[in-house]
């Protein structure tokens, strides 16, 4: 029985564990190559919302200021918009909330509602989406409702 053997310049395959590691990751969202989770997206039970990157259409991004997002945003759930908000207990009522960076972004697939959540750290998590999601995908300021 002859057994298979490998050339020795071939490299072996990354572990499971370095494939798994998130390019962008905070409280409320982590990216993965082609993949946009979601952290405590689903209600009752807490759990992730999964995206692929290449169906994004569209990422809106506005700073959270309480006064602008009533009606517009909610804690967990759906407000008056068109939008199913991740939970962010906080959402509207942190301190200086614009003065510390705190972002409410929402992600256009396609689908008639909207995934929202929660950002501290807008610039890196643009930089990151925008590279796995498609050329054409829109990305600016102010949501589109």
């Amino acid at each position: 029985m002859e057994t298979e053997k490998r050339p020795i310049d071939e490299l072996p395959s990354p572990s499971k564990k370095e494939k798994c590691m998130p390019l962008f990751e905070e409280e409320w969202s982590k990216i993965y190559p082609n993949e946009l989770v979601i952290t405590w997206y689903f209600f009752p039970h807490a759990g992730n919302k999964r995206i692929d990157t290449q169906q994004i259409r569209g990422i809106y991004y506005r700073k959270q200021n309480l006064s602008d997002d009533v009606g517009v945003t909610k804690m967990w759930g759906m407000s008056f918009s068109p939008c199913w908000w991740a939970c962010d207990m906080k959402r509207g009522f942190r301190k200086n909330a614009e003065q510390r960076g705190f972002y409410n972004v929402a992600i256009d697939i396609g689908d008639g509602t909207m995934k929202g959540f929660t950002t501290n750290n807008l610039r890196a998590f643009l930089s990151v989406l925008r590279r796995q999601s498609p050329p054409d995908a829109v990305c600016r300021e102010g949501f589109p409702w």
